[in-house]
């Protein structure tokens, strides 16, 4: 195993890299996608490579150590990536998009409800949707599950976090397409002008502006239902809304707020709705996929989530103390996330000029660290694409850097919700298979088709046979 980058030599400024005006005569910059387009940068120039993009100078990073220098030792010198910055017309100055002080004033206030201790009274919630889902299944029918997984992450979320009860198909889908339409608007944050697209009377930009409507509807009414009527002790009531409204800055100064206006309260409550509904049924329908083709691991998810759960008059749902006790589930998880990691890249953007390996970062510059690429190269999983489980025994992590391992980020930007993530992931995984055995329907495709969008989505329908074990 390596442990120093592989940086190549280069005449010039800026590390090795492809060339835009090749890329372009030969047509390879329009075909392919970003993942592949990054995957081949790290293979053909190594861990640091220099390329060009809508006139922007991009770093791609790609070992362990540098990335442990971006995430922590250099973080002071980057803002968020271009996209982030962009999508604050949509998400305001949540804590995707703040830069600091607010950013880690806002983390401040919101960590409590993601302390160990309350991720854990969170248990009985995704257990109890866990089991409503998977008694709603019939025997012997083929579902698509990233949809059935869209709706738990949602149900979850919203009951965990906001006290929200979406309990009607019809109420899932409404928020469901109003969420979709958000998240359609983030690609063209990308964009030069994305403020002027945003007002074109054209039916993607109708369709945006009607799911944003409908998103603060809801969340305004959560923001003012409380207002009008608190509960005795807000943060009594024990979710993320309660939390922050109730929560006061010791470290305001000045003229500054020591607690959330209501447009703060928005923002971060439409953050944390969007990045733990998506990403996370995202990561649980890679997972089923996987399951579905290696019928050997899926047994052995099944036989573990029965010595833990029971069976039959004696099964029950989850609860706190099963996670602990759900080892090779938990496995399955982590490596389903290795090979399609929900945030297949992290970006920022270099605002005060450093080095990486003796080249200068200047101002403006863009640096990417993908996740993709770094957990699937061989030198720190070998034979990066076969699916196993046993690549995160305490001794096969123990075994590698701690960074060829990322998919919740890093440093102060390291995903605030991770917590929950990893329990709603291992806990709906154990309820599913210990009652159902997934098999692909007829002519599956041989691989499982991915599209690298904002997040890391399944390409196609996860579409599943049921058969009640």
């Amino acid at each position: 195993m390596s442990t120093t980058p592989h940086i190549g030599k280069a005449n010039g400024l800026y590390p090795p890299g492809p060339k835009f005006l090749p890329r372009l005569l030969t047509g390879r910059v329009f075909r392919g996608n970003a993942v592949t387009y990054m995957q081949e940068c790290a293979q053909t120039y190594g861990d640091l490579v220099h390329y060009t993009a809508v006139g922007r100078h991009i770093y791609q990073i790609t070992h362990p150590s540098l990335i442990e220098d971006f995430f922590l030792k250099d973080a002071a010198k980057h803002h968020r990536g271009i996209v982030m910055q962009r999508a604050k017309a949509v998400l305001g100055e949540g804590l995707l998009t703040s830069e600091e002080p607010l950013h880690m004033r806002q983390r401040r206030l919101a960590q409590p409800a993601f302390h160990r201790n309350r991720i854990a009274s969170y248990a009985e919630t995704i257990g109890q949707q866990a089991i409503a889902m998977t008694s709603r299944w019939q025997p012997n029918s083929t579902l698509d599950l990233r949809e059935e997984m869209l709706a738990i992450a949602l149900r979850i979320v919203g009951k965990c976090l906001f006290d929200l009860n979406v309990q009607s198909d019809a109420e899932v889908k409404k928020i469901s397409e109003a969420v979709d339409a958000f998240m359609g608007f983030l690609p063209l944050a990308f964009l030069p002008f994305s403020d002027q697209i945003m007002k074109l009377p054209i039916p993607t930009m109708q369709r945006i502006r009607k799911g944003s409507a409908e998103l603060d509807a809801i969340i305004y009414g959560m923001i003012e239902d409380r207002r009008r009527d608190p509960p005795s002790g807000l943060s009594g009531r024990g979710d993320l809304l309660s939390m922050l409204m109730d929560a006061v800055d010791p470290e305001a100064t000045g003229n500054e707020s020591a607690t959330m206006s209501d447009q703060q309260l928005h923002d971060e409550c439409l953050t944390i709705m969007l990045a733990g509904h998506e990403t996370t049924a995202n990561a649980l329908s890679f997972a089923l996929a996987l399951l579905a083709r290696h019928p050997e691991i899926q047994a052995a998810v099944s036989t573990e989530a029965r010595e833990v759960l029971g069976t039959g008059d004696s099964a029950r749902a989850p609860a706190a103390e099963d996670y602990s006790k759900l080892k090779y589930t938990t496995q399955v998880f982590a490596e389903a996330l290795r090979l399609y990691p929900p945030v297949w890249v992290t970006a920022r953007t270099c605002h005060e000029p450093y080095e990486i390996a003796g080249y200068k970062i200047a101002p403006g510059s863009i640096l990417v660290a993908p996740q993709f690429v770094v957990h699937r190269d061989p030198r720190f999983f070998p034979d990066p694409l076969r699916f196993d489980p046993t690549r995160f025994s305490d001794e096969s992590k123990s075994s590698r850097p701690r960074y060829a391992f990322y998919p919740f980020a890093g440093g102060s930007r390291q995903c605030i919700g991770e917590g929950l993530a990893w329990m709603e992931g291992v806990f709906v995984l154990a309820v599913i298979a210990r009652d159902w055995k997934l098999t692909l329907p007829p002519n599956p495709p041989a691989e499982i088709a991915y599209n690298p969008a904002i997040s890391l989505r399944p390409k196609h329908s996860v579409d599943l046979t049921l058969t009640r074990r």
